[in-house]
């Protein structure tokens, strides 16, 4: 037992995963028998052995490690014993720290036994050198490691040990291969249709909790008995937002392996990133999926046109599919708790923001879009489910000669926008020249260069999204069957709700009345459906609203 002023003779040993490779010398319990032996043969006292088990030496957070810091503060440490340099860390400036300086401070002697280091007579030379090795050996192993678990991730291998949430390793194949979870995976698909029906991540974890659905940290717990990041035992059904988040943007759901999603800063620095698109590895159809692809553009597209919940009872199951027909800036629902229901109504957010200078007011109530969209809607599923091959014909006639034109302007304004892009470069270039060569003064300079970056930069957004917009368009071409089918599963449809909206429309474009402020005049309304495009004109008086249509069935 210690003594009241006896201080304690640390025996310390570390193993990481790399070391633990290279056969059983560096054990833990070698390392124990070493020192233990080392302390007797010496004669030190008051011994206390403490280990850190699979963690790097280039991670001085370590719990043992720690706790042996936290006694050397309360001057509760004489002596500490290591078996070589490397097992104490292998970051050089940070082992040298504590060794040289802070150890020193409290009266602690240090001796690594297999490098003759023994800080009670004097300085090693060599220790330094031997502390860059030691760090130079973790970044080699660092190094290794990546490349291993690179060219494990390109074979389509699942680089990550646990499998997502609603799945499980394959017992045919654990290492390479999930299948689906009994258990977890109808959660999973339950949060995408609650994201369908129009709720956002916050509302779909109190859903969740509400009906007390376990945490994925949970579920993992009860069934391998780990605790992992966001384990609590007294809230076994508190869903955080950025677990939903995580899920609804998650392309493992589709059957796709995301490999190399996440590195560190650095072999010091474990912190984690993620890496951009072009580093990680995508393998598509790699598993069973969990969520078809329409669901996941529905979800996708809801999520970015995502809005702040609402102060009202009832939320807008229109978000993110209305937009102005003029500006194309979204359209605003207007509610109060004071205003009758039937007055709710909707606004161009550019009149709202800045004025009739930069757009008119669009004004159309929410019961008549409401009206006109259930209408339509019943009218053009109708027609695809009674006469497909009319149906196919219409639509493929109709949205070919659109969709070409739009490739067409689509392609120029790229072609417009790299040309550009080019000759800002040289300008920026022949602008820095003359400038150094005194053609032109600093100030000048300044100005000129300070224009042309801002043009470049946002040119330079301009050409990724003009041509993610290409490939869409060139993929765009009306796929009837789908919403053919589609058709078929909802042969009634007797009211609005968010997921039948986000399901069949993609966007609404409400125009301005031909009479300004007239409540008689008609207004045109475009409607664009998911899959085959844009569909028809529709002129709508608050009266009597109807749709117009070149349908073959209704014309």
């Amino acid at each position: 037992m210690k003594q009241a002023n006896e201080k304690y003779t640390i025996l310390y040993a570390r193993l990481s995963q790399d070391d633990g490779s290279q056969g059983d010398s560096n054990s833990i319990q070698n390392q124990r028998m070493m020192l233990e032996k080392y302390a007797r043969d010496t004669g030190f006292e008051n011994v206390k052995f403490l280990y850190d088990d699979g963690y790097s030496g280039t991670n001085f957070q370590r719990p043992a490690f720690q706790e042996m810091l936290a006694l050397v503060e309360n001057g509760e440490v004489g002596t500490i014993i290591v078996k070589d340099m490397s097992r104490f860390g292998r970051e050089y400036l940070m082992v040298g720290q504590y060794t040289e300086l802070i150890f020193p401070s409290y009266g602690v002697r240090f001796i690594a036994m297999n490098d003759g280091v023994d800080s009670l007579y004097g300085d090693n030379e060599f220790t330094p050198f031997k502390n860059i090795i030691n760090e130079w050996y973790a970044k080699d192993c660092s190094k290794k490691g990546k490349a291993a678990a690179k060219i494990k991730a390109e074979s389509g291998a699942r680089v990550g040990s646990r499998p997502p949430f609603g799945y499980q390793k394959d017992p045919a194949d654990p290492k390479r291969k999930i299948i689906p979870d009994e258990e977890t995976a109808p959660i999973v698909k339950y949060i995408f249709s609650l994201c369908l029906g129009g709720k956002g991540p916050s509302q779909i974890a109190k859903q969740l909790e509400k009906e007390q659905i376990r945490t994925p940290a949970q579920f993992y717990y009860q069934k391998h008995g780990v605790m992992m990041t966001g384990y609590r035992e007294d809230s076994p059904y508190q869903w955080e937002q950025t677990t939903i988040v995580h899920i609804l943007e998650n392309e493992v759901y589709l059957g796709h392996t995301i490999n190399l999603k996440y590195t560190t800063l650095s072999f010091k620095n474990k912190k984690r990133v993620k890496r951009p698109e072009s580093e990680q590895v995508r393998i598509e159809n790699t598993h069973e999926a969990l969520i078809d692809q329409t669901t996941w553009d529905i979800v996708q597209d809801i999520r970015k046109h995502k809005r702040r919940r609402a102060n009202m009872a009832e939320q807008n199951i229109f978000s993110g599919l209305v937009y102005c027909k003029d500006c194309g800036g979204t359209m605003v629902l207007h509610r109060a708790h004071t205003m009758k229901a039937v007055k709710n109504n909707f606004m161009c957010s550019t009149y709202k923001k800045k004025g009739k200078e930069n757009c008119s007011a669009h004004y159309i109530r929410e019961n008549q879009l409401s009206s006109i969209l259930l209408d339509d809607l019943r009218r053009v599923t109708h027609f695809a489910r009674q006469n497909e091959l009319l149906f196919a014909e219409h639509i493929t006639q109709k949205n070919g000669a659109e969709i070409r034109r739009e490739i067409a302007r689509t392609e120029r304004e790229l072609e417009g926008f790299k040309r550009r892009d080019t000759e800002l470069t040289a300008l920026f270039k022949r602008l820095y020249e003359d400038n150094v060569l005194g053609k032109i003064p600093n100030e000048v300079f300044r100005k000129l260069s300070g224009d042309y970056l801002t043009e470049q930069k946002k040119i330079q957004t301009a050409i990724p999204k003009g041509e993610t917009d290409l490939e869409k368009l060139r993929a765009s071409v009306a796929n009837v069957s789908a919403f053919i089918e589609k058709a078929r599963q909802y042969t009634e449809i007797n009211e609005l709700t968010a997921e039948i909206l986000h399901l069949f429309i993609e966007r609404v474009e409400i125009g301005e009345r031909e009479g300004k402020w007239s409540h008689t005049a008609p207004q045109e309304i475009n409607i664009y459906y998911r899959d085959i495009g844009l569909m028809d004109t529709v002129a709508e008086k608050p009266e009597e609203p109807k749709t117009t249509s070149s349908s073959p069935e209704v014309a």
